[in-house]
């Protein structure tokens, strides 16, 4: 078993659980779920940032090799995670998956007013 460890995410990153396939044989999927740490983009880029300069999209795995730092398994609900025997470089070259991991991306990126909101909570818990 990989090393475990609480994952709590870095600054510039944020951390998402999601389920990826995993391809068996030519025809047969198996998906896994993972925790994932992407990186963290400004949200008012987005636009720019799937596209090329030439104005054609951008392919989801050029995309999700950019965002997706780690795949990480999760150990049930409790926060803790391991190692992955999945390299990033050949999940991502599975087409469905690495579309997964740029929708999820997309989805769950954090919005400057949330993380101003989720900031000012904490500072209020405190």
């Amino acid at each position: 078993m990989g090393e475990m460890n609480e994952l709590s995410p870095e600054a510039g990153t944020f951390l998402c659980r999601f389920s990826i396939p995993i391809q068996l044989d030519e025809e047969r999927f198996q998906y896994f779920p993972v925790v994932g740490v992407f990186r963290r983009i400004p949200f008012d880029q987005v636009d720019r940032w799937v596209m090329r300069p030439d104005g054609r999209a951008r392919t989801d795995r050029e995309l999700a090799s950019e965002v997706l730092l780690e795949l990480r398994r999760p150990l049930g609900f409790t926060g803790k995670t391991a190692a992955l025997q999945f390299d990033i470089g050949e999940v991502i070259e599975v087409g469905r998956a690495a579309a997964i991991i740029v929708a999820t991306f997309l989805a769950e990126l954090p919005r400057e007013e949330e993380s101003a909101l989720a900031n000012a909570f904490e500072s209020s818990a405190a």
